[in-house]
């Protein structure tokens, strides 16, 4: 067993490192282009459709009526009543000026 681990051993010790991109041989061009060209027919990832919009503003609070809303410089208040009658209240609080 250990005759086995010293040989791997051994071939760690002789690994080489990774050496450049022979441009001059015709097989690495053409193994080179051929990769080019089936990266360039997969299809590109698609991005979610963007409204322009940030994702927060697009949060809707379904309510019955609002009934207050107070502005400060880095915080807005809303105040809201459910269609069950039930009060809520949305804080928006900013972390810069």
């Amino acid at each position: 067993m250990y005759g086995i681990l010293g040989q791997g051993m051994k071939e760690l010790a002789t690994w080489e490192e990774p050496r450049e991109l022979d441009t001059d041989n015709e097989a690495v061009i053409s193994l080179y282009d051929g990769i080019k060209k089936i990266l360039e027919k997969q299809p590109k990832p698609k991005g979610k459709p963007s409204s322009g919009l940030p994702r927060e503003a697009k949060h809707i609070l379904r309510c019955g009526r609002i009934l207050k809303v107070d502005i400060e410089r880095k915080l807005v208040v809303i105040t809201v009543m459910k269609t069950d009658g039930e009060l809520h209240q949305l804080r928006i609080e900013a972390n810069q000026d």
